[in-house]
């Protein structure tokens, strides 16, 4: 027999084989954007499920509160509060309002090109109620309505008789997101709601798909990048409304 006392490994159990290493479980909307990082801030990491804006002003602010100033007031409040929050808001003014969201209702589908360094991909816009949602095309081709939304832009009309406006928060999701994007994707979408020109390529898309040319909105498409710090006039999480109320009272006038 084998003398074991020099052996410092005898009597030891051979350690257990090691467990192979294994990625972080995609969610879904991360899982959409494999081989393309570009469009992804947080590709493997979720801190909580998606769920945009709340549907209720009351659960964002306290409304008896709201309730008791003039609108220039409301509008200070609300833009400070979402300041340095990871949201957009706007406030505004009910006729530019009513416009965008008949509009919207007419034509409650359109693609959106969102850019970036290699190309773009294409982001599907949905009218839902007073409720804007955003969308990855090839996403929602696949899940439905399952897919999870990117963006979600909530319109709050709770003062639009008393106080003539309506707040609106539109909320990124994080996991693909950041908010330069977001605003542009809503940008976007305010530009051919209310541009009479855009909207007309709106209206074909909707009512004359045959006709629709794809290659018109690509060539609207922001040529730069928007994952670069070049378009500091994005920097801003507020969403100006104030062009298209000085085109309604002109017209107005008229």
């Amino acid at each position: 027999m084998k003398n074991n006392k020099n052996n410092k490994f005898a009597g030891k159990k051979p350690a257990p084989p090691t467990k192979p290493l294994t990625a972080t479980p995609l969610s879904q909307t991360a899982a959409a954007l494999l081989g393309n990082k570009y469009y992804s801030t947080k590709p493997d990491y979720v801190p909580k499920p998606y769920l945009g804006p709340p549907g209720k002003l009351n659960d964002v602010v306290k409304l008896e509160l709201l309730e008791k100033e003039d609108a220039s007031t409301v509008k200070q409040i609300w833009l400070q509060y979402h300041l340095q929050k990871e949201c957009l808001c706007a406030v505004i003014p009910s006729d530019i309002y009513k416009k965008l969201i008949s509009r919207s209702k007419e034509c409650p589908l359109f693609i959106i090109p969102l850019p970036g360094d290699k190309g773009f991909i294409s982001i599907l816009y949905q009218n839902q109620g007073d409720h804007l949602v955003f969308t990855y095309l090839e996403q929602f081709k696949k899940h439905s309505v399952n897919a999870v939304p990117w963006l979600i832009a909530s319109h709050y009309t709770d003062f639009i008789d008393s106080k003539g406006i309506v707040l609106m928060r539109a909320e990124p999701n994080l996991e693909v997101l950041n908010n330069t994007q977001a605003q542009y994707l809503y940008n976007q979408i305010q530009s051919y709601l209310l541009d009479d020109t855009k909207y007309k390529i709106m209206e074909t898309f909707t009512k004359r798909p045959h006709e629709f040319d794809f290659n018109l909105v690509i060539k609207d498409m922001e040529k730069m990048s928007l994952l670069d710090n070049k378009q500091s006039e994005m920097a801003s999480n507020v969403i100006e409304f104030e062009k298209e109320a000085e085109l309604v009272n002109e017209s107005k006038k008229e």
